[in-house]
């Protein structure tokens, strides 16, 4: 199946047994930006082209109304929640319609409309729900015991490796062998969260509350992006004693200091 970006024209052929069945958000490799892409309406249409190009365009089978997700951009066919980030429209429409307009939000959705028919509506980042400094916490908590529980078994792995390998009684051994571990739990702590930040803005511990990274000026959170913010900056919000984390719990749009750096915000679902 070939994927083009609607943007720079750019193609490229993914095998269809990698693309997924529902709606996604891709980023272009070459341009950086964002677009929407449904496997299914593309198969419908290839198909349509195929038995029907030559007839009137009246005999075009009907295709399920579109719907674009307020949280993340996302094009989708009509429903209760998004299939990307998995925001539920009502909750989102009810709690963005009572943030006052005086605070900068944008005006609510025409009342009288039913939520999935507001295609062209999309708050920007500024306007969404942030999430505070303790459901964040809780967020990290989960990813340390998931992130701590990976690391014991590649320990515990090295270790039962390191034994069998020979006797490590030597002082130069030991400490070759803890260096190998410590680097392997490196990796797979910048691995862990670089990659989940920068696919979809959601560790497991974030999708658990609920809770997602977006850019400040509303383009996708690239890999990049995520690593910087990751890091970095997480490492200068350390630096100063864990100062930087706190600012998350005083700032006004909830930002800590390394998501000033890294230009993001987290929201709630």
């Amino acid at each position: 199946m070939k994927i083009a970006c609607p943007h720079c024209g750019f193609s490229r052929d993914v095998p269809d047994d990698r693309v997924p069945d529902r709606p996604v958000k891709v980023t272009c490799p070459k341009c950086q930006q964002g677009f929407s892409f449904d496997k299914n309406d593309t198969m419908v249409a290839g198909a349509f082209d195929a038995t029907f190009g030559d007839r009137p365009a009246a005999a075009a089978p009907e295709t399920a109304a579109q719907t674009v997700c307020p949280a993340c951009g996302l094009a989708q066919p009509e429903g209760d929640a998004c299939a990307g980030c998995g925001v539920i429209y009502a909750r989102w429409a009810a709690r963005h319609a009572a943030r006052p307009e005086a605070d900068g939000g944008s005006p609510p959705p025409p009342a009288g409309e039913s939520f999935p028919g507001r295609a062209a509506y999309r708050a920007a980042p500024a306007d969404l729900p942030k999430a505070g400094f303790w459901i964040r916490f809780v967020a990290s908590m989960i990813d340390g015991l998931l992130l701590g529980a990976v690391q014991f078994v590649i320990g515990l792995m090295l270790g039962f490796a390191g034994g069998a390998a020979g006797d490590f009684e030597d002082g130069g051994a030991s400490f070759a062998l803890f260096a190998i571990t410590w680097l392997c739990s490196m990796v797979v702590s910048v691995t862990y969260y670089v990659f989940f930040t920068g696919y979809n803005g959601q560790t497991p511990g974030k999708m658990a509350v609920r809770i997602q990274v977006v850019r400040t000026d509303g383009t996708p959170l690239t890999y990049w992006r995520a690593f910087v913010r990751e890091i970095p900056a997480k490492f200068v919000s350390a630096l100063i004693l864990g100062v930087g984390y706190l600012m998350a719990a005083f700032d006004r749009d909830k930002q800590a200091l390394h998501d000033r750096i890294a230009g993001t915000y987290v929201i709630r679902l």
